[in-house]
């Protein structure tokens, strides 16, 4: 009742991603996999759950060879991972994903007939991950951290007509969770293991609460192989690993929080308006997520958005850049009512935009996303980017798929200032980033907020937030007084 990963290789036309891998993990065992961005992480649950072939190596599941089985049949023998990314049948209700998943091994009905089909359980596991309120909205329009939980009773679902013991593979499951959701989600985490000895958890986190404290053990990837692997107090004292990947966090009482750097020089903000959002509603359908907003952004002014999964900060950012279906108040940017502008107009006039599942184009190399949105002198523009992202200066060549998360999330930032924006909505720009890579793109961002860029941040810790000019709080689809 175990997982044991022998020799695992896997290349990508000579990238080296997973590089000669050995571990092993109990069944009743919740296991943490840390690592910096690009390690190999994502690679290596692809290749266990086998949405990858290995290069050479082997994987064994309870005594049973993986390696020439395919995704559906290991997960029919128990094997199911959640993607850093969160995939959800979008078109689909929320209690409609969980059914689907439910009764996959019985049939495969189309979802228009799955009606009362397993309703029952799939309401069970939605209780389970705090969405039973939402079982009849449709997941499109659900808030990223909400779809990692929904992704999490899908995998659930999936096993659940397993016959022998259970492996849940979960790729950064509380990316998008505040504080408080994260940490209930990760003793939910916890407690699927440690009650029920039939099923092993391997999950990976960039939160250090989340690992630290939670894992039974912690494995550390480094450059594709197994550097250090032990108790979690063990794995926060090793050298190698508080210098390749916790970095200044390491030197720091909370191991969840970068050390703050000192404020870059910077251009006094204004009070003057340049982004106002007045009375301003959104619905998804009939569901209604903001209700009445106003705020202003002055010019030159680091404003940040927080508030719980759900309470409208995406849904905010995407009305202001013009992306949301049905959208009833006024926003003005530069004394221009932009109301009715479509997004494209909205991003000629300097509206710059990051979405927080980053949208890149995927089969692109890093210099075609880059010069594909180029204006004006792409050379010397892209030069002036890589300077504040030089993480991305190696890799100009490889594609957006074959990028860790948080690689994509740098690209996505350089991605929208090759469009050279006047003003910027950035949608949890440091979730997914490893904490030695996560103060280099805070100063990034207070770098161009010393240069004057007015920024509107939605964010669920505190990095921008601490250093913002101002914090606003959204509550249920309101402003908090």
């Amino acid at each position: 009742m175990s997982l044991q990963v022998k020799q695992l290789v896997k290349h990508f036309e000579g990238v080296k991603a997973v590089n000669g891998v050995n571990f092993e993990l109990r069944a009743g065992e919740c296991v943490a996999l840390i690592g910096p961005n690009g390690a190999g992480k994502s690679t290596l649950f692809a290749c266990i759950a086998g949405q990858h072939a290995l290069t050479a190596g082997e994987v064994l599941w309870a005594g049973v060879r993986l390696n020439d089985l395919n995704p559906a049949l290991r997960l029919a023998r128990g094997v199911a991972r959640t993607f850093q990314v969160a995939q959800t049948f979008e078109a689909l209700t929320v209690l409609q994903n969980v059914q689907l998943l439910l009764q996959a091994p019985h049939s495969l009905a189309p979802y228009s007939v799955l009606d009362e089909a397993f309703k029952v359980e799939a309401l069970a596991l939605l209780a389970r991950v705090g969405l039973q309120h939402v079982a009849h909205t449709d997941a499109l329009g659900l808030p990223y951290g909400a779809k990692k939980r929904l992704e999490l009773a899908m995998a659930l679902a999936g096993l659940a007509g397993a016959s022998g013991p259970r492996l849940l593979l979960l790729d950064e499951p509380a990316a998008g969770l505040a504080g408080a959701e994260r940490s209930d989600l990760m003793t939910l985490i916890q407690s699927l293991a440690h009650d029920d000895s039939n099923i092993a958890v391997l999950y990976t986190e960039h939160n250090m609460d989340a690992v630290f404290g939670v894992a039974d053990r912690v494995l550390v990837l480094i450059d594709g192989l197994i550097a250090a692997q032990g108790l979690p107090h063990e794995i926060a004292q090793n050298e190698l690993v508080r210098t390749r990947y916790l970095g200044q966090v390491a030197e720091s009482a909370d191991l969840a929080k970068p050390v703050a750097a000192p404020k870059p020089e910077r251009a006094s903000a204004s009070s003057t308006p340049v982004l106002t959002v007045q009375d301003l509603n959104v619905w998804y359908g009939a569901a209604q997520a903001l209700f009445g907003v106003s705020l202003q952004v002055g010019r030159g002014e680091l404003v940040v958005l927080q508030g719980l999964n759900g309470a409208g900060k995406s849904t905010l950012l995407q009305a202001i850049m013009g992306l949301s279906p049905r959208v009833v108040g006024l926003a003005s940017y530069e004394k221009n009512n932009i109301s009715n502008w479509p997004a494209h107009q909205r991003a000629r006039a300097g509206l710059g935009y990051v979405a927080e599942d980053r949208r890149l184009f995927a089969g692109l190399t890093v210099q075609e996303n880059l010069s594909v949105v180029a204006r004006g002198n792409a050379r010397a523009l892209q030069e002036k980017v890589l300077d504040m992202f030089p993480a991305l200066k190696p890799l100009l060549q490889r594609q957006a798929r074959q990028m860790s998360g948080g690689e994509q999330q740098m690209l996505a930032i350089a991605r929208t200032l090759m469009t050279e924006p006047k003003f910027l909505l950035l949608d949890e720009p440091c979730e997914g980033i490893s904490p030695v890579l996560i103060e280099g793109i805070v100063q990034a961002l207070l770098l161009l907020r010393a240069q004057g860029m007015p920024m509107l941040v939605a964010e669920q810790n505190k990095l921008l937030a601490d250093r913002a000019d101002r914090v606003i709080t959204l509550v249920a689809g309101q402003l908090s007084p």
